[in-house]
């Protein structure tokens, strides 16, 4: 006697998943890319110096940006003094070590980079250096 089977299912592989992971992965680095992009862009001339020491570039230096109508920006997004100054004495009780960056416009006043540094002096933290222009690292 001949026993009839079942017709066999077809075995498939869900790409509706697959898909979704894709996605997940295309908007992560879509936003970790353009973040990294605002992070520190601000609209300064840098001033030019025939003495500076090059320094390689870091991802995890801080940034406070300078603009020539005296404006502050930490890290590219405006601050006021009194943000940086908060954001200076957090810094100092966690990594007082850290690297910390100062861009300023050619025609800022030097009274307002002075204040600057004095800051990170008050707090102790004296890994500081004045971005200048460099050819190597600055297209115009």
């Amino acid at each position: 006697m001949r026993i009839k089977r079942a017709p066999s299912e077809k075995i498939e592989i869900g790409m509706s998943s697959l898909i979704d992971c894709v996605f997940l992965l295309l908007i992560f680095f879509l936003i970790t890319t353009v973040a990294k992009k605002e992070n520190r862009d601000i609209d300064i001339e840098l001033p030019s110096s025939t003495t500076a020491e090059s320094v390689r570039p870091d991802d995890h230096t801080m940034v406070i940006g300078i603009n020539r109508e005296k404006e502050l920006f930490y890290n590219g997004r405006p601050v006021m003094l009194t943000e940086l100054n908060q954001i200076l004495m957090e810094l100092a009780e966690e990594e007082p070590d850290r690297r910390i960056r100062v861009d300023c416009d050619k025609e800022t006043e030097f009274s307002r980079v002075v204040e600057i540094l004095d800051l990170c002096s008050f707090r102790s933290l004296h890994n500081v250096a004045i971005r200048t222009w460099d050819d190597q690292y600055n297209t115009r």
